[in-house]
């Protein structure tokens, strides 16, 4: 199949390959698919070449036939789609394909379609024989497809058959909004004005970032963009929603499809700088679904699933307010904070929170809350990944201190900065690992381990010993000093880090090692950090079809790409600040937008080339930053941030 990637002087779009990503067997790849619509859209349109479920998407690049095409709002390989629209054909084989964030061509069995869509209609033209859909509901939620019921949810669709195509307008309202969101949204106009408006959109997020880089970075870089660009999906219609939480309908904004777990790390830190204006109204559409559901969610689609651990809404809460964002409830975020930090689910000591085990029927936040309350720890003879959860807890607790004194509640700051220290209990001195421990105290030795994935989430003790980016001071102390630290984590790295792991090449395919090249700066070796991002960069990320390792996971992999690239990533996002790593990049430019006064921060590399990775000095607006560390509030100031490469090997 042909790719989405043109030549410079279509500008940063033109090298945008919707098919990076879109290649693999099973579910261990990035799980993609070339997306057309428009950024954060409530869907957007896909080519099937295949039926869509848990695990399985409707496209695959390997696939040779066509079977139709798809309005989907399925955001990730192991989740669900709920809501979609599905217009099958008689298979053909693919004969050639052309795909882009705002259109999409695909020519199969002698026949070629085109099709471009809108936050919530989609246009599709071409030879419309035996193609045929009706207004109607979309299709109904099962527990195959979704993962897990929806109260009475059902989303409508109305069609509306033109001159060689077909418009069709959806919503999760009713059939009437349906038709008035595709009156709004392509009512009276042509089909290039309706490319054209939805190219302007992607356009306006992509004149935000300006890099200076070889092709295949480029590739790779604005990729990436395009991926990060594609969730949360705000699904409000002409100002009213739908919510799943409470099956009912509410006025105001609302966004969904929140892997947080994930994109907590480097998705959400990158959009409040290339999307700032989004930032306040995703922020109040996580306490709207508290306010609607009783808890903060943790894996929204749309509903409650059950899916992964920690508290990342908390987080991704406590880092909005220390980036300077206050266009959501700050009262109502401290409050939701709070009871997930202090009140244990229903039930929650006789359930073990395995991974969906209570898909979509209890609200899955901090799931052993009330062992790590009792004990200092999450239990391991009671719930499953309980050493993740513990370290994932310790983390939250840091988020709600901030939003507790941010609301003027020193007693429970202090109170949540004290019990953040938990993790400790699980230290073993002996291995010098965190290991799980039972309730009744005695710790589970290393050897007696039946399987790593019971005991922590997508990690092993061997990973799971970096996993407390929060309190780098702590861990120093527990490994026995610095220098310590730093052989560890080389041992880490050379003997770990790059053995392949569930078809990837490394283990950089799974969200907790995202942070730990950084790590070294705190450990005061920054040299390391910067040898160590750039290999992963070169090595863990490519334009091929499977594109990089792990599933995309809603924008984190590639934001990790993006931030490293530019030379900066956040150790713990909440603390507001940046490590400063070894950038990829000749130089960029990054505009600066709402709420913030407008600004362009301009990054410059002082003797780049492609091999030069150590970094001898680098300052923000002539002051060095002797630290290896860069506050957002600095960097949203605007100015000139420069490396200065050293050009020894």
């Amino acid at each position: 199949m042909a790719g989405g990637a043109a030549s410079a002087h279509q500008g940063t779009l033109g090298f945008v390959d919707p098919l990076v990503g879109t290649e693999g067997s099973g579910s261990q790849y990035g799980g993609m698919m070339p997306y057309t619509g428009v950024p954060f859209g409530s869907f957007h349109m896909v080519p099937m070449t295949r039926l869509n479920r848990v695990g399985q998407l409707s496209f695959n690049s390997a696939d040779e036939s066509l079977i139709g095409f798809i309005l989907t709002r399925q955001p990730a390989i192991w989740m669900g789609d709920w809501g979609e629209v599905r217009i099958p054909i008689e298979p053909a084989k693919i004969e050639k394909a052309e795909y882009t964030p705002y259109l999409g061509r695909v020519t199969a069995g002698g026949r070629t379609f085109e099709y471009t869509a809108t936050a919530h209609a989609a246009w599709l033209r071409g030879n419309m024989r035996n193609i045929r859909l009706l207004d109607g509901y979309c299709s109904n939620r099962d527990d195959e497809n979704l993962g897990y019921p929806l109260p009475n949810f059902r989303g409508w669709r109305c069609v509306r058959n033109v001159r060689g195509g077909m418009q069709i307008g959806v919503s999760l309202i009713s059939l009437e909004q349906a038709r008035a969101n595709l009156e709004r949204e392509i009512g009276g106009k042509t089909f290039e004005a309706v490319v054209a408006e939805t190219k302007a959109e992607w356009e306006r997020y992509f004149s935000r970032v300006e890099i200076d880089a070889p092709d295949n970075v480029k590739t790779i870089f604005y990729t990436g963009l395009y991926h990060t660009l594609l969730y949360p999906r705000q699904i409000d219609e002409a100002g009213r929603y739908y919510s799943a939480f409470d099956d009912k309908v509410h006025e105001g904004t609302m966004y969904s499809c929140y892997s947080l777990w994930d994109t907590y790390r480097a998705e959400h830190p990158w959009l409040t700088l290339v999307a700032p204006e989004r930032v306040d109204g995703m922020m109040q559409a996580l306490l709207e679904m508290y306010r609607e559901g009783g808890w903060l969610p943790k894996w929204p689609n749309p509903g409650y699933t059950g899916i992964m651990v920690g508290a990342p809404a908390e987080v991704v809460l406590a880092e909005a307010y220390a980036k300077g964002f206050r266009g959501f409830d700050l009262a109502l975020a401290y409050e939701a904070v709070k009871k997930n930090a202090t009140i244990p689910q229903k039930g929650d000591d006789a359930c073990d929170w395995r991974d969906r085990g209570q898909f979509g029927r209890t609200p899955e936040t901090r799931g052993g809350l009330k062992s790590y309350m009792e004990r200092g720890y999450v239990s391991c003879d009671l719930t499953r990944e309980s050493v993740s959860r513990t370290q994932d807890f310790g983390l939250a607790d840091c988020a709600a201190a901030i939003l507790a004194e941010a609301t003027g509640h020193g007693d429970d700051a202090a109170a949540f900065r004290r019990r953040s220290k938990s993790y400790t209990n699980l230290w073993d001195s002996a291995t010098r690992k965190f290991l799980p421990r039972r309730s009744d105290g005695s710790l589970v030795p290393r050897d007696r381990l039946r399987n790593p994935y019971h005991d922590y989430c997508e990690q092993s003790p061997e990973t799971g010993v970096w996993a407390v980016p929060f309190d780098t001071d702590g861990l120093v102390s527990l490994l026995g000093g610095k220098a310590e630290a730093v052989r560890r984590l080389d041992e880490f790295f050379d003997t770990l880090f790059w053995v392949p792991e569930r078809g990837n090449s490394s283990i950089h395919g799974n969200e907790p090692s995202h942070h730990c090249a950084y790590l070294y700066n705190r450990f005061g070796a920054p040299e390391k950090t910067q040898r160590r991002v750039r290999e992963i960069l070169t090595r863990a990320y490519s334009t091929n079809r499977k594109g990089f390792d792990g599933n995309e996971d809603c924008g984190q992999m590639s934001a990790w790409y993006i931030l490293s690239a530019l030379g900066f990533y956040p150790l713990d996002p909440a603390s507001g600040e940046y490590e400063l790593g070894s950038p990829l990049l000749k130089g960029a430019r990054l505009r600066i937008s709402e709420p913030y006064p407008p600004a362009t921060l301009e990054i410059r590399v002082k003797g780049y080339a492609p091999d030069r990775w150590r970094v001898r000095r680098a300052t923000l607006n002539g002051v060095e930053l002797k630290d290896w560390r860069v506050r957002h509030a600095d960097l949203v100031r605007g100015g000139v941030l420069e490396f200065e490469m050293d050009g020894a090997e």
